[in-house]
């Protein structure tokens, strides 16, 4: 199941040397602490605070404040915005991630794309652990802490939130503002809006 990689990723990253390419421009107001490797070309931008252990590939750029909690993997070409945080997550490559999303627990896909303000939900209030819908199937991933599978070239607009343990399908658009409560078909989806116009006081 997905939620392994995870696991996975962690195993691996466990022997992780620390490792700054010369090539990477890394903000001297940047805090790395611990086992950071960061790829050519890459850009780490002022106030970025990364603990290890994390892996940041080639031509990748981590925006001001943002804050990467290890284990993380990043792939090559992935921009992550300002006051962005993740931690324990399997990133692709050429992901975009806008300013002040939350990411935890949760893999993403080459190509995906989250706009501002998008947040996987990564645990349940009543505390029990997280139940994931694969096919037609109900399985008990026997985890307390655990995000959300985006697939392939998603979009996700403004403010999307994804509840834990769900899966969008590779290719979805979702437009501002949705709350993604279920895994939904491959397809674009938006808000429908009523407004109403009163006259003016």
């Amino acid at each position: 199941m997905w939620w392994s990689e995870l696991e996975a990723m962690a195993r691996e990253l466990a022997s992780l040397q620390p490792q700054l390419d010369p090539r990477a421009d890394i903000s001297p107001q940047a805090t790395l602490r611990g086992a950071v490797h960061v790829g050519a070309g890459s850009r780490i931008c002022n106030g970025a605070h990364i603990q290890g252990p994390v892996s940041i590939g080639r031509d990748c750029l981590i925006g001001n404040h943002a804050l990467l909690r290890g284990p993380l993997h990043i792939g090559e070409g992935t921009r992550i915005g300002f006051c962005s945080e993740l931690k324990n997550t399997v990133v692709g490559q050429r992901v975009s991630i806008g300013p002040q999303c939350f990411i935890g627990d949760s893999r993403i896909d080459d190509d995906a794309y989250l706009g501002a303000l998008v947040r996987t939900s990564n645990h349940r209030l009543d505390g029990t652990s997280i139940a994931v819908h694969v096919d037609d199937q109900i399985i008990d991933s026997q985890r307390d802490k655990l995000g959300a599978w985006i697939g392939a070239g998603a979009a996700l607009g403004v403010g999307v939130i994804i509840l834990p343990g769900r899966i969008v399908a590779p290719g979805s658009q979702f437009g501002p503002r949705i709350v993604v409560e279920r895994n939904l078909p491959s397809g674009r989806y938006r808000l429908l809006q009523h407004l109403q116009s009163q006259p003016l006081e």
